[in-house]
């Protein structure tokens, strides 16, 4: 497994830089913006962050998909 994805799967709640990184598409976002715009949801244990409504909407359909070790996120 690359870097990019264990940071990916292991790291959802911040970066160094602070970003979190959205596990459907794989962008950083900050926390923060995405708590205010109603951009982040809990599963399990881990506080999720999403650039986007339709990756939010993605992710809760079935975060199981997401969150799997061979998954590749994408845009």
């Amino acid at each position: 497994m690359n870097r990019q994805l264990d940071m990916h799967h292991d790291a959802h709640g911040a970066d160094a830089d602070g970003g979190a990184i959205d596990p459907v598409c794989g962008m950083t976002v900050d926390p923060d913006t995405a708590r205010a715009a109603g951009l982040a949801t809990r599963h399990g244990d881990t506080e999720y962050f999403f650039c986007g409504r339709g990756c939010k909407l993605e992710f809760m359909d079935d975060p199981a998909k997401y969150l799997a070790a061979d998954y590749q996120p994408h845009m």
